[in-house]
């Protein structure tokens, strides 16, 4: 084969190979473990699935549109620094409970029972680093309220403050 050919189908293979996606996933290998939060609270520790909202645009979104969310399911929210954080419900479909937290992991405040789909804005009047957001009625279920505990698993720590 000539230089000139081979540059060609080097040159070819690698234009075609530029885009491809990785190799799919060893098909007997588990998914990855969904990121919680587990609140360590009086009647034991409850943990929560939640989706990580770490920059400004997945902050922004937050859980509008969503019409259900599972039982111990919700959104932490992860800000770059401590301050004090408002929220509004504007096309949030689903009533809410918002648990405010600081950069110590504990539990500074709640919003209980967020109504849906209003522009009033909620907040506890003091800094946090964290916002956890659950179904309405989660905290009190679960006697989550100011200086409760929690822990984070399965949260890359890159986006950990």
């Amino acid at each position: 084969m000539s230089r000139a050919v081979a540059i060609a189908v080097a040159v070819v293979l690698c234009c075609c190979n530029s885009g491809a996606e990785s190799p799919p996933a060893d098909p007997g290998s588990a998914p990855p473990p969904a990121p919680r939060v587990v609140f360590h609270t009086a009647l034991g520790d409850v943990a929560v699935t939640v989706e990580v909202a770490d920059d400004a645009a997945t902050r922004a979104r937050g859980l509008m549109y969503r019409t259900a969310l599972d039982p111990n399911a919700g959104m932490i929210f992860i800000f770059p620094n401590e301050s004090e954080h408002s929220f509004w419900m504007k096309n949030t479909y689903i009533a809410l409970d918002m648990i405010f937290a600081d950069a110590n992991k504990n539990v500074v405040g709640v919003v209980r029972n967020a109504e849906p789909l209003t522009e009033t804005a909620r907040s506890i009047g003091v800094p946090s680093l964290y916002v956890i957001e659950v179904n309405a009625g989660f905290a009190d279920r679960h006697a989550i309220d100011t200086g409760v505990g929690f822990s984070l698993e399965n949260v890359a720590a890159t986006t950990l403050r």
